[in-house]
């Protein structure tokens, strides 16, 4: 099946293709602002929605499925964004040493007219890594285009996660599927 990709990471690439499906990529030309009077746990969903308007706003023909999607990190009530710099990546991973944080990827879907947005919410929980453990994965991968500086496939702070893998990464794909065999059974 072919679908559209509004994003330009490489995981949720990744993720689709592995899937099986036959992606287009289609990067999105959006801020990724929310409103502030809008809940941290409502942000990736609107973001993904967002993605899917400045896309759908460039298809003529949507009889693909559209896909776009927002992923945050979430530590404490706080949200760790992509890193600045590599003093930034520092700062996030040393907070979140040793605890667990959790990850929320938004989802934004849409074919023939029709769409529909979902979040999914994984828990992750990080050892306890030394500082010298922690500068070498920021020094050896690259930190600053993830959301909390990590990515679960590398890093080897990762003690254990509640959740999809696929969402950690950044785009449920279960849920995905789930909901595309929904979408079709309906059509």
């Amino acid at each position: 099946m072919q679908i559209i990709l509004g994003s330009q990471s490489p995981r949720r690439l990744e993720i689709l293709q592995k899937a099986g499906f036959e992606v287009e990529v289609i990067v999105p030309k959006t801020n990724e602002q929310f409103p502030s009077n809008l809940s941290i746990y409502q942000a990736p969903e609107f973001i993904a929605t967002q993605k899917l308007d400045a896309i759908s706003s460039l298809i003529k023909q949507d009889n693909r499925f559209i896909i776009c999607a927002d992923t945050i990190v979430l530590f404490e009530q706080q949200l760790l964004g992509k890193p600045t710099d590599e003093q930034q990546a520092f700062a996030y991973l040393k907070r979140m040493n040793g605890k667990k944080h959790e990850v929320i990827t938004g989802v934004c879907m849409r074919k023939q007219q029709k769409s529909i947005s979902f979040s999914e919410r994984a828990i992750v929980h990080f050892k306890q890594l030394s500082d010298a453990e922690i500068w070498h994965y920021i020094q050896h991968y690259n930190t600053l285009d993830k959301a909390g500086a990590y990515n679960i496939q590398e890093y080897n702070g990762i003690d254990m996660f509640e959740g999809e893998f696929e969402n950690i990464m950044g785009l449920p794909i279960q849920r995905v599927l789930h909901e595309m065999s929904v979408w079709n059974s309906l059509t």
